[in-house]
This record gives C-alpha cells, sequence and structure tokens, in this order.
C-alpha cells in the first residue's frame, strides 16, 4: 500500500466538502463521485489506521479491519490553492507553501465514505466515551472536558448524540439535527433521540416488491420513516453489530478519547427492499473480513487522484456493495492510544452497552407493530 503519495504536479484532482457530515471537525472533503473521503488528521489517527492495516490475523487490533472505513492511503500537502473559486477544467492550481503548516493540514487520510451507494443515507454520529480528554491535555482542558462530561449523558452512559440526519421517503433532502442537541439533553431522553433517529411509517403496511418487478406504489408511499418490518431488520441487523464490536474491543488494550461509531442505514423504501433480497445486507461481512489485496492511492502526471490495484472481484461487485440495508463504523482515532497492559477502555465499553440496550428497546417496540399470522 502506498501510505504517502507525493504530488508531482501543479494541479490536484478537484474535491468539495463533505454534504453529508453530521458530527466532528470541518474540513472532510469528499471525491466528485462521493466514494471516497480526504480527511485532515493528526500523525496518531494516521499511525493508528496504518497499524490496523498492517496487523497480522493473530493480533486482535485486525479486527478492527471489520469496523473501520477502509484506509486507502495518505496524501501529503505539498502546496495550497492559488484560487479556491478557480472554474473551468476541474482542475485548482496549487503553489508552493512557505513556513509553518499546522500538522493536520500536512498530511490527510484517504478513506472510504461509508454513506457512498445509499440512495437516502440516515447518518447518525455517536460519541463513546466517559473520559472526554486525551492525557497528555494541559490542566485546563482536562477540567473543562471533565465538567462537559458531567453536563452531558457522555459521563453516565458513555454516549453522547453528536448530531444526525433522516431522510423521509418522500423528500430529496434530509432532516438535521446539530450537535448542539445532543448536548442539551439528558439520559432520560436518549431513547427520544433514538425514536427520532429510528423513525416508523404509519402508512398502511406494504408488501415486499417482486423480485423481477418493483411496482412504485409498493414502495413510494409518501412517508416519514421505514415500514416497521424494514425498521426491525435495521435494528435487529444493528444491534448484532455493536454486540460483535463490543466482544472486538473488550480484546485491545486501547484508550479512545474522542471516538465515535458512525450508523448509516438506508431510508429509501424501494432501496431498502431490494437489500433484504441480497446475501447479506450490512457492510460488515464476513468476505470483507480479511482482505489481502492491496488499494493503492497514487497521483499520475496531471496531478490527478487515481487508485491501482483494484481486485477484479471489487469491481464485479460493487452494485452488490453498494446497495446496503445499514452500516456501523468505528471512527475519529486523533486522540487513541494502544497501552499494553492498560485493558479495555471500560468507558467506551460502557457507551457501546448504552447502544445495545437503546436500539433493543427500540426494536422490541417495532416488533409490537408488525403483523401476525393467525392460527
Amino acid at each position: 500500500m502506498s501510505n504517502s503519495p507525493l504530488l508531482p504536479g501543479p494541479t490536484i484532482a478537484a474535491t468539495r466538502p463533505l454534504k453529508a457530515q453530521v458530527g466532528g471537525h470541518a474540513g472532510i472533503e469528499t471525491t466528485e463521485d462521493d466514494s471516497l473521503l480526504i480527511k485532515p488528521a493528526l500523525p496518531r489517527e494516521i499511525e493508528f489506521y496504518q497499524r490496523i492495516a498492517a496487523a497480522g490475523d493473530h493480533d486482535e487490533l485486525s479486527k478492527l479491519r471489520n469496523w473501520t472505513p477502509r484506509f486507502l492511503g495518505v496524501l501529503k500537502l505539498e502546496g495550497q490553492l492559488k484560487d479556491s473559486n478557480a472554474v473551468g477544467d476541474g482542475n485548482m492550481e496549487i503553489v508552493p507553501v512557505h513556513g509553518n503548516i499546522v500538522p493536520e493540514d500536512k498530511e490527510r487520510l484517504v478513506l472510504e465514505n461509508v454513506a457512498y451507494g445509499f440512495v437516502k443515507p440516515c447518518i447518525l454520529d455517536v460519541k463513546l466515551g466517559t473520559v472526554l480528554y486525551d492525557q497528555d491535555a494541559p490542566p485546563e482542558k482536562q477540567a473543562r472536558m471533565i465538567k462537559v462530561a458531567h453536563n452531558t449523558t457522555s459521563g453516565e452512559t458513555g454516549v453522547r448524540f453528536t448530531g444526525f440526519q433522516v431522510y423521509g421517503n418522500d423528500s430529496s433532502e434530509p432532516i438535521l439535527t446539530p450537535k448542539s442537541y445532543g448536548r442539551s439533553i439528558k439520559k432520560e431522553q436518549l431513547p427520544d433521540v433514538i425514536e427520532m433517529f429510528f423513525p416508523v411509517s404509519s402508512a398502511p403496511y406494504p408488501s415486499p416488491p417482486n423480485s423481477t418487478e418493483t411496482s412504485d406504489s409498493d414502495v413510494s408511499k409518501p412517508q416519514s420513516g421505514l415500514p416497521a418490518i424494514l425498521l426491525h431488520c435495521v435494528l435487529t441487523t444493528l444491534q448484532a453489530d455493536l454486540e460483535e464490536l463490543k466482544a472486538t474491543i473488550a480484546n485491545i488494550e486501547m484508550r479512545m478519547v474522542g471516538g465515535s461509531i458512525l450508523i448509516v442505514y438506508e431510508g429509501d423504501w424501494e432501496r431498502a427492499w431490494k437489500t433484504l433480497s441480497m446475501p447479506s445486507g450490512t457492510a460488515t461481512t464476513e468476505e470483507e473480513e480479511d482482505d489481502d489485496d492491496e488499494v493503492e492511492v497514487e497521483i499520475d502526471e496531471n496531478g490527478q487522484l487515481v487508485l491501482e490495484s483494484i481486485p477484479d472481484e471489487a469491481i464485479e461487485e460493487e452494485e452488490e456493495h453498494q446497495a446496503l440495508l445499514c452500516s456501523l463504523s468505528l471512527i475519529d482515532f486523533a486522540h487513541t492510544r494502544l497501552i499494553d497492559g492498560a485493558g479495555p477502555d471500560e468507558g467506551v465499553l460502557k457507551g457501546i452497552q448504552t447502544m445495545i440496550d437503546l436500539l433493543r428497546q427500540r426494536k422490541d417496540k417495532i416488533a409490537a407493530m408488525l403483523p401476525t399470522c393467525d392460527a
């Protein structure tokens, strides 16, 4: 894997700000087709992704490859845009940088966009952990973050909702809920947030479309939320994923400060129905667990971002991998440390268990709405 490709020419392929960013710091960009993310990153986060990628099968860290966005490499910034408003052929001129550059602007992670392929991605960013400060943070910041944990749901539950977006089946734009809302709520309101993010349609109970023919009248009803049967499938899958993720993290000695769970599910009825006929409706399949094929990120002679060594089977199965019902990812490792002998991060495990309980409660409510078969 090429981890640090450089820019040999005066231009770089055009990118744009990530539209569907519901949490985290600003500055994340996406390629024009939305398949890749270009994320400013500190050295520690880059190193963490590199260690996950290099971990052998005997290393517990290798299991995190099931739960993190696919790491494609690192881009190094060798210049800055001369004119950010440039238009024309899609390329932007860059000029050499003089003086100091802040660390997070020097190198950028190239990651898969886990929301790519969803027609209407409903996205939730959940900050994990009860400790919100790094061990080398100055005392004043530690005191401030201890207060934040106490005044929000983080300290007691290990989770804080930092933002989310939800689509209605009849809407081309999502309903956005900002991170300020997550900071304002109490523990008792967490089930309400889960209900907001996983709304259920009040439309008449629909029938799944025929496997060979889809009727618009069956799947394109103007309603918010998924039908109960689809939503139940989403919640069942995500609960199982969270339980598996918790088991994985319980065997890794690390401290993850500021890390998040990113949940994505399909809000489009037609696409969601189609995924149920596929072998798997989630991005964390066994087939993807251990892929030895490398994808290299390089810059061509024109300064364009290119991918090399893409496995043939990945191209052939592109459509299948894009049609997902839901996915769950672990993200944001700028303040994550691997510490031998420290044991697992109990605050993070507590947060994951909170999410398991919340999703189980929501799933049980949805289960009560499902039709029953009379004897």
